[in-house]
């Protein structure tokens, strides 16, 4: 046998052996040792594993975005259509502020797994941040519509339809999160964004009394809570995120308190 087909028959075994055994390869290396990289490399078909990987570095273990980010796009490649996927790349890009990156995967994603309505939400927030004011109350309306114990979308609705001058509209949609959703009375975000509405309507002495309620629910909230509401942002950031949250309801307070 020629040398040269030696090397050819040595070269298809080696690839065989990489397709047969690389996803295995791959698993041990992230699961006994978490070596993202190499786990990457050697990963073939495992659509799953790399979506993990993602997930690992995007706050389920440690936080990451360009790895996180990383392991999205493989798991993609892999399996175009698996649900989170693109999902989860939205958010990376989104948390990013690459707004159009973030439209296009969340887009993605709700062509690939229409049944996932949580789409909506985030392609609100995308929406919102990149001054698609119509777009993003549209999204959110449909996300209430679907998820309508959920106290989020009802928060950034309101946030949205104030962002338009919509201050009765605002309004509305607070009440009617605090007549649908359970322990709503108790939500620092909602109650907030109600008294930031009564503001916005002059109804200074009813945004006192909804700041001051505000305060009282704010102590009841600890730094966990605050993290499992903003779970793609960086946890290093939740302690002066949430310290500036109590900061705003006291402007807010002293707003209602002088205007009065």
């Amino acid at each position: 046998m020629k040398r040269s087909h030696i090397w050819i028959s040595v070269i298809a075994v080696l690839v065989f052996g990489f397709l047969l055994f690389g996803d295995a390869l791959a698993r041990v290396a992230w699961e006994k040792h978490k070596f993202a990289d190499l786990s990457l490399a050697l990963n073939f078909s495992d659509a799953d594993l790399a979506l993990g990987i993602g997930n690992y570095y995007f706050g389920q273990g440690a936080y990451n975005l360009d790895k996180a980010q990383k392991g999205f796009k493989e798991a993609t490649r892999i399996e175009p259509k698996i649900l989170w996927g693109h999902y989860q790349l939205a958010r990376i890009y989104f948390v990013k502020g690459e707004y159009d990156e973030a439209l296009l995967e969340i887009n993605k994603e709700l062509e690939a797994n229409p049944e996932n309505l949580r789409s909506l939400y985030v392609r609100g927030l995308i929406n919102a941040y990149a001054d698609k004011l119509p777009e993003a109350e549209n999204d959110f309306r449909r996300f209430i519509a679907w998820a309508p114990k959920g106290w989020a979308g009802y928060n950034d609705l309101a946030w949205i339809l104030a962002k338009q001058g919509k201050y009765q509209e605002a309004k509305n949609i607070l009440l009617a999160a605090l007549s649908e959703i359970p322990r709503a009375s108790d939500n620092p975000w909602i109650l907030n964004s109600l008294g930031v509405a009564e503001l916005n309507l002059k109804e200074y002495k009813n945004a006192r009394g909804t700041f001051e309620k505000t305060k009282i629910s704010l102590e009841k909230l600890s730094l966990k809570d605050w993290q499992a509401a903003y779970p793609g942002n960086n946890p290093e950031e939740s302690a002066s995120g949430l310290e500036d949250f109590k900061k705003a309801v006291d402007e807010n307070l002293k707003r209602s308190l002088v205007d009065n």
